[in-house]
């Protein structure tokens, strides 16, 4: 004899929100490992609102996290913050910088850019970028750029203020 179907769909549900409850404990822990992985990469950068990130003799990859641990304490936390070169590819001219690279001095020639643009699909995308000269002996005077970092966020006044922050952060400006 078959049970009451209310019963049945109860245990169904019941099991749907203990499956559903499991998940999203697994996706806090994943986040939150995360953030303590990104804080721990930071090598201990303290984190003051108004400080800026010391750059000195860090990778890009140390600076990349000490940036996300200010931004992610912040109500300017962009939807995500990557590095330009995402996989690590071995050609920086055309996907960035590795993550290994040492973050940028500024030279006479040489600066940081912070820019925002708009989103192929959606938001709006904060770049950070290397900005180059080369030498003074080549005539035709161009300039190189190797991106550095991305972020996105879905809001323009957002994106602004976040490049702004950045900016300072990074003391670009």
């Amino acid at each position: 004899m078959a049970g009451n179907p209310i019963d049945a769909l109860r245990r169904v549900f019941f099991v749907y929100g203990e499956i559903t409850m499991q998940l999203g404990q697994a996706v806090f822990g994943q986040k939150d490992l995360a953030a303590r992985a990104v804080a721990a990469s930071a090598d201990a950068i303290a984190v003051v609102p108004s400080a800026k990130i010391d750059t000195d003799g860090k990778t890009v990859n140390q600076v990349y996290g000490a940036l996300w641990a200010c931004l992610s304490r912040t109500e300017l936390e962009p939807e995500w913050l990557s590095l330009a070169n995402t996989r690590d590819h071995p050609d920086e001219y055309a996907y960035g910088a590795r993550h290994a690279r040492m973050w940028p001095s500024q030279f006479m020639f040489d600066r940081l850019s912070v820019s925002v643009c708009i989103g192929n699909s959606e938001g709006w995308i904060i770049h950070v970028d290397w900005v180059t000269r080369p030498e003074a002996e080549d005539l035709e005077r161009r300039y190189a750029m190797m991106p550095l970092l991305r972020a996105k966020v879905f809001n323009r006044n957002q994106a602004w203020d976040l490049a702004r922050l950045i900016a300072h952060k990074l003391d670009v400006a």
